[in-house]
């Protein structure tokens, strides 16, 4: 497969419905963004869809939000075509993001939100091979804390964790956590800098959290 992967352009109609195409049926509807949403990220100076493309044909897709200033980054999307899963077409689309966002943007930890492998749950082998996905590219698992997913509906977020993606990090301080979280929560999520949830999340972390 010759597999090649760029960036969306902010002008080009014809790659955004080709990325929408896979986008619409790939998620649940309660963890989709609107089709108005998603072409404002599109046009966004922090945001960048990368697209992988089988010659002309767009076959999978990364969203990547890259906030100025800060240092961090947060995997927002991944997916493929699902007639294309399981031939490390996944891999070989988020290594090239990854490279092509720290080349634009520089090293930063990139932040990745994945459904607990720990908790009981019908899907729990998918969430354990999604997490060992992740893994398998070098991303760690912040120790001994439970992230909750800022949604704004009434149903009950699953249960969450937060892995963290750089080439020489270890371990973060409470208060950077706290920031990046902040940012997410009000950025991406539009809730408020002073979410509830938050200091929930924050309440028995300690001053250094390791990333195992």
């Amino acid at each position: 497969m010759a597999l090649h992967v760029k960036a969306l352009e902010r002008s080009n109609t014809d790659e955004f419905d080709g990325f929408y195409a896979i986008y619409s049926t790939a998620f649940p509807i309660s963890e989709q963004k609107s089709r108005d949403t998603l072409l404002a990220m599109q046009h966004a100076s922090f945001y960048t869809i990368y697209l992988a493309y089988n010659d002309e044909k767009i076959v999978g897709f990364c969203i990547m939000y890259h906030p100025r200033s800060e240092d961090f980054f947060l995997l927002e999307y991944l997916a493929v075509d699902e007639s294309l899963r399981g031939i490390g077409l996944g891999s070989t689309l988020l290594k090239s993001s990854i490279e092509q966002l720290f080349k634009t943007h520089g090293i930063r930890a990139l932040l990745i939100e994945i459904e607990s492998p720990e908790e009981s749950s019908s899907d729990k082998e998918i969430r354990k091979k999604r997490e060992q996905f992740y893994r398998n590219l070098g991303a760690l698992k912040i120790d001994s804390f439970d992230y909750i997913l800022a949604l704004q509906s009434v149903e009950a977020p699953p249960a969450m964790k937060l892995l963290v993606y750089h080439p020489n990090l270890h371990a973060i301080s409470k208060p950077t956590l706290q920031r990046w979280l902040e940012k997410i929560y009000v950025d991406v999520y539009e809730c408020r800098k002073n979410d509830p949830r938050i200091a929930q999340m924050l309440d028995t972390a300690p001053p250094i959290l390791n990333l195992i």
